[in-house]
């Protein structure tokens, strides 16, 4: 029996043009009239997922940039935090300009402007889309070193994954959780969060605050952020548009996110499964 749904947000419960269909919300409140605890585990800060939480009827914890931050999504309430030492992230950086790939600071989790950049924005990059939607959220300074407080929230980097994992493999990455959230083609987008994190890790800590046992858990994911977690719980959903290594540990592969694959996966699988 499924009690709690997490579902994830780009490339799962929002379309190509970063929105819910009406037929992914209706889904969603159905899931709730039936009882079932639903809310979004997104790699997205609380920043740039705000504008949906009103999807989510019921004051429920929500998680955010990967596990990193985890509140409630009416009430702001926060339950967990967890942050990037002033040390690691000062590595992660110098670290960065050594092998020439563009990275982004995210200095708080609520408030904004929160990315600081000191390089152009690569404008050749597959995730420039990414950054003209944030645009709003980034401001550019010579020195990021000088904006690094006690902690940081995050810090990004981008660029060529070969590059990325040979920069990873010289740094002492004890004290944090590296995450591959997508990869497009050859370029990554790999986060750099505090030890602990991982949307698998939130969902341990929502499973217990909630009573809820792994069996009765269905998530619904479609990135390399989403693997972990799906491998963790009883009811792995993978949507269409996933790469396949998602869609081998999936217990039900449910349509894209322009075909409304949420409520794909809500009528002919959650709903058998209640």
């Amino acid at each position: 029996m499924i009690k709690f749904v997490g579902i994830d947000l780009d490339g799962t419960l929002l379309n190509s043009q970063k929105r819910i269909s009406q037929a992914n919300l209706e889904a969603i409140y159905e899931m709730e009239r039936k009882d079932i605890m639903v809310t979004f585990f997104t790699g997205r800060s609380w920043v740039a997922a705000k504008d949906y939480l009103s999807s989510i009827s019921f004051d429920i914890p929500g998680v955010f940039q990967n596990g990193a931050y985890i509140a409630t999504v009416k009430t702001r309430e926060v339950l967990k935090k967890i942050v990037l030492s002033h040390e690691v992230a000062i590595n992660v950086i110098k670290s960065s300009r050594r092998y020439g790939l563009f990275f982004v600071l995210f200095t708080n989790f609520t408030d904004i402007p929160d990315m600081v950049i000191e390089s152009e924005l690569p404008r050749n990059s597959k995730y420039m889309p990414y950054f003209d939607r944030n645009s709003y959220r980034i401001f550019k300074v010579e020195d990021v070193t000088k904006c690094v407080g006690e902690y940081v929230s995050e810090i990004a980097v981008i660029g060529s994954i070969k590059t990325i994992k040979k920069m990873n493999s010289e740094l002492d990455l004890s004290d944090s959780t590296v995450v591959l959230n997508t990869l497009l083609g050859e370029e990554g987008f790999v986060e750099f969060f505090g030890h602990g994190c991982g949307k698998e890790k939130a969902m341990d800590f929502l499973l217990k605050r909630f009573a809820i046992k792994r069996e009765e858990t269905a998530f619904i994911g479609d990135s390399y952020n989403d693997l972990e977690v799906l491998k963790k719980i009883g009811h792995p959903i993978v949507m269409g548009n996933a790469p396949d290594e998602l869609k081998k540990v999936a217990r039900f592969i449910t349509s894209t996110n322009d075909e409304n694959g949420v409520a794909t996966a809500a009528r002919k699988y959650i709903s058998k499964n209640m």
